[in-house]
């Protein structure tokens, strides 16, 4: 009987990188119920189809670009009032991971290779989250807004996290559910799966693979598909 330990030595893949919201966790909806809660705050109004373009971008991005507040302390208090909104939805509504990443997960650590987590939300979001639905334990390396200058789609928070894991950039797959995020990782040169979450899979079609669910999915026959998109 083989090993899978012993044949995930034989891959290119040694280190996987997750985007958190819509990848890991279903956030989606609790997030474009707080802001657009920040939004009426400012008399604008916020639609889902406004939403989508928003995912990957940090908070902050949102706050400057979108509602086109410059006053740093204005800033401070809309980006106070997102966390407070979310929080708040949450308590109430529950927030749950992924169908069937759990056990994807369990199969990575399983094979001894080590994960990050490199996300566009906010450091006490991200903590927060991941304690609620018990992940903190899977990720060697946690990455949030504040860790990097240029947020997603620039290739800053996966070429960090690579580093942080001391591992080349050939040898890192990252998950995504957004467009910028995906754009993101291809532009660190990494490859790059993309979760039909949020999207449709067409326009995640810069992704090396694009999946629409976690479930049954064999991370080393993952890892074999990829490599035969490179050969």
């Amino acid at each position: 009987m083989i090993d899978e330990k012993d044949s995930s030595q034989n891959i290119f893949c040694k280190a996987v990188i997750f985007d958190m919201d819509g990848t890991l966790i279903e956030s989606t909806n609790a997030d474009f119920l707080a802001w657009q809660k920040v939004f009426s705050d400012y008399n604008k109004i916020l639609t889902f189809q406004d939403y989508s373009p928003m995912l990957g971008m940090r908070s902050y991005a949102v706050v400057q670009d979108l509602l086109k507040i410059k006053d740093e302390k204005e800033q401070a208090i809309a980006l106070s009032n997102k966390s407070k909104y979310f929080r708040g939805i949450i308590e109430e509504q529950g927030i749950e991971t992924v169908p069937y990443v759990l056990n994807f997960l369990k199969q990575i650590r399983g094979l001894g290779i080590p994960m990050a987590l490199a996300t566009s939300s906010r450091r006490e979001k991200t903590k927060m989250v991941l304690e609620k639905v018990e992940l903190l334990s899977y990720f060697k390396v946690i990455l949030t807004a504040e860790d990097v200058s240029n947020g997603k789609p620039f290739p800053d928070v996966f070429l960090k996290a690579a580093s942080l894991l001391n591992l080349p950039v050939e040898n890192c797959i990252v998950f995504e559910d957004a467009v910028s995020g995906v754009k993101a990782a291809k532009s660190a040169s990494m490859k790059c799966v993309a979760i039909a979450t949020n999207h449709n899979s067409h326009l995640l079609d810069e992704a090396d693979l694009v999946i629409e669910s976690f479930k049954d999915l064999n991370f080393i026959d993952l890892c074999n598909q990829l490599e035969k998109v490179m050969a």
